[in-house]
């Protein structure tokens, strides 16, 4: 997932043509604060109950989320105070997102229906909207579509995750599936898979490059989401879903090197 995370930052920078040392260096630090934010919000609560007989897999991940907590840590201190100012609302959405602060011991994440909402807010936050803030490039309005189109894709994203646990989840967590059923989920993020691709002719700084790779990806994206069933693969979502962003990027180099 951190993978995925710092391709999107990458492909952010390659698109708004943001080719400064401190957009490189947001790419690493997005790395690490994945790392440090999905460690903390799926072992908290395993850590919390088995702190005195630790495994030794979670001793490790203990050990490497806190060698990327450090490094994080150094990373932030290169940020502007602004950048610093608008990450801190991802943080907390972070926070409250595993940490029990509610009344009946809920969190973020037990609330019904918002749980691929919050993640596509707080990936679009770490992928487009800090990394601009961060370059000092100017908030216009094909900055404002980028980020339309990214809480798009990443919403879009989190459906075959929710569409494999659906044997797993509580009713209570009200997710997209349980709600309205596999069939209508795919079509409610094929709709959202054509509103992404219907906002990219609105954008000003409008590229040949940019049209091909939107098409493509959606494409993709369509495939993967219509190929999703109850019961996959160990690795359909895990590996090859989590990918697409991964792939996004090598797409959109190579065919930057094929037509520029």
């Amino acid at each position: 997932m951190a993978q995925a995370v710092a391709a999107l930052v990458k492909l952010t920078l390659l698109k708004l043509d943001i080719t400064t040392v401190q957009g490189d260096i947001f790419v690493g630090l997005s790395f690490m604060a994945t790392v440090v934010g999905y460690n903390f919000v799926k072992y908290v609560k395993v850590a919390n109950l088995y702190h005195s007989r630790l495994t030794r897999s979670m001793k490790v991940i203990q050990a490497f989320t806190a060698i990327c907590l450090v490094v994080l840590l150094y990373l932030v201190f290169q940020l502007t105070w602004t950048a610093i100012l608008y990450a801190i609302p991802l943080l907390v959405l972070t926070i409250i997102y595993a940490v029990p602060v509610f009344p009946n011991n809920k969190n973020l994440r037990s609330i019904a229906g918002i749980k691929i909402f919050i993640i596509g807010l707080v990936w679009t936050g770490i992928t487009v909207i800090i990394p601009v803030i961060y370059s000092e490039k100017e908030i216009n309005f094909d900055v404002c579509i980028e980020i339309l189109q990214r809480f798009i894709f990443v919403v879009v994203l989190m459906l075959p995750f929710e569409i494999r646990d659906l044997q797993y989840d509580a009713r209570e967590l009200g997710t997209i599936p349980q709600r309205v059923g596999i069939t209508r989920t795919k079509v409610f993020g094929s709709i959202l898979l054509f509103i992404f691709l219907l906002c990219t002719p609105f954008k000003n700084d409008l590229s040949s490059l940019e049209i091909i790779v939107s098409i493509v990806i959606t494409i993709i994206c369509l495939l993967f989401l219509w190929g999703t069933e109850k019961k996959q693969s160990e690795y359909f979502c895990s590996f090859w879903v989590e990918s697409i962003p991964i792939l996004w990027l090598g797409i959109w180099i190579f065919l930057q090197h094929l037509i520029c």
